[in-house]
């Protein structure tokens, strides 16, 4: 007997039509609760799933609080070459606007895939899994033209004078062991040309390190041994590359000293050195008709600020370029342009300045500067390119005189 059966018969009124009655009420009840739990459940799996889901999608395609934009660009063969993460690679001229090239592949952003990309004068340059495809100036299909041997754990790319690229590759795998090589790929052909820089350890040889590691603490002579030991892998660089300006054949020499991180590239040209400062033996850039080298070893990128660039024309001059620390800067093909940003009290402060290569002269340019903080630029001296956080402009540069003087807006927003 229920309580309710119990309680109605206490008051002597326990008619069967009351019962039924009150059980029918009840069961209506429980199956109203059962209903509100299930749905309970049902929107906190909904709120579990959207979280991941929003969490890829913020990993996938930018970050946490970050643009849907790569800030990562690049001006060659007249076109500029960008990544939408979340659609993929495509290329733009004012003429024929944004033309894709990619789709993004979302299955591989979600487990972490990440693709580099590069150009030159010849072409478009980008990885995918362990190969590396191009796709030609003005057409929009892609060829591979390089595969890995071995499973890459990571990698970059960098333009390696008019025709090349340089790649900077880690493989990994459990027979691999250590092994990192940054070695030279002819961009027409695919063939790989030379290995700048070749370091491995094997396995075997990794593993009774690692335990030392594990058992002892840093400052044990033991564990310092173990360290250096692990730095000292064996590295093979290449004695020397050439490269090619006009009619002038340069040639980097290598330098090495004592120790293991020490060695240098020199820049030279029949056996006289161009600067008494090493260079680095990759991202190495055409600038117009001109190459661009970067100052110093282990650099940043070519259009990084505070880079120190040697750029070696064909007339035989040497000109040293430092771009600007404060600001965003390019190079374009004469000109080198610089973005330097200022906050201000009721608006941020914007300008824009070309410094001439040839003779290191700088102009400000006039331009309409919307309040946005500009992420990068790109210029081939006749557009230039700005990133902002969510969108794309390009620019026209108005010249007078033969030195540029303002920049036109084109296009507001290259992708919409």
């Amino acid at each position: 007997m229920t309580k309710q059966e119990m309680l109605l018969d206490v008051i002597g009124e326990a008619q069967d039509v009351y019962l039924e009655e009150l059980d029918a009420h009840i069961a209506k009840v429980k199956s109203r609760r059962k209903w509100r739990r299930g749905l309970l459940s049902a929107a906190c799996l909904c709120l579990i799933v959207g979280t991941v889901v929003f969490g890829w999608y913020r990993f996938a395609f930018g970050g946490a609080g970050c643009s849907h934009f790569s800030t990562d660009g690049i001006a060659a063969g007249g076109y500029f070459y960008y990544e939408m993460p979340s659609d993929g690679f495509f290329r733009y001229t004012p003429k024929e606007g944004s033309v894709r090239l990619t789709h993004s592949d979302l299955v591989e952003r979600m487990m972490g895939a990440w693709y580099v990309f590069t150009a030159n004068d010849y072409g478009f340059y980008y990885t995918k899994g362990n190969a590396i495809y191009r796709i030609r100036h003005g057409e929009t299909i892609s060829e591979k033209i390089y595969c890995y041997q071995t499973k890459v754990s990571t990698s970059r790319m960098y333009p390696a004078g008019a025709n090349d690229i340089a790649v900077d590759v880690h493989y990994e795998g459990k027979n691999v062991g250590l092994h990192n090589e940054l070695f030279i790929i002819d961009g027409i052909t695919g063939e790989r040309k030379t290995t700048i820089i070749d370091e491995y350890m094997s396995q075997e040889e990794i593993e009774p390190l690692r335990d030392v590691l594990k058992k002892k603490e840093p400052g044990d002579p033991a564990y310092d041994e173990a360290i250096d030991a692990l730095n000292r892998k064996a590295i093979t660089f290449a004695k020397s590359l050439t490269y090619t300006v006009g009619d002038r054949t340069l040639e980097l020499v290598l330098e090495e000293g004592s120790d293991w991180f020490d060695y240098a590239y020199r820049l030279t040209e029949n056996g006289k050195r161009l600067t008494d400062k090493y260079v680095e033996p990759y991202q190495v850039r055409t600038v117009g008709d001109s190459l661009a080298f970067v100052i110093g070893r282990d650099g940043s990128n070519i259009n990084y600020p505070g880079s120190n660039l040697l750029i070696v024309m064909p007339d035989g001059i040497e000109q040293k370029v430092s771009l600007d620390p404060t600001g965003e800067s390019t190079l374009g093909g004469n000109y080198c342009f610089t973005c330097t940003q200022w906050y201000g009290v009721e608006k941020d402060l914007h300008t824009i300045s070309a410094k001439r290569i040839a003779n290191v002269e700088s102009f400000e340019l006039k331009w309409d500067s919307p309040d946005e903080w500009v992420d990068a630029l790109y210029s081939d001296d006749e557009y230039l390119w700005l990133t902002y956080f969510d969108r794309i402009a390009c620019y026209q540069i108005e010249y007078s005189g033969g030195v540029p003087t303002a920049l036109t807006l084109i296009d507001s927003d290259i992708n919409k």
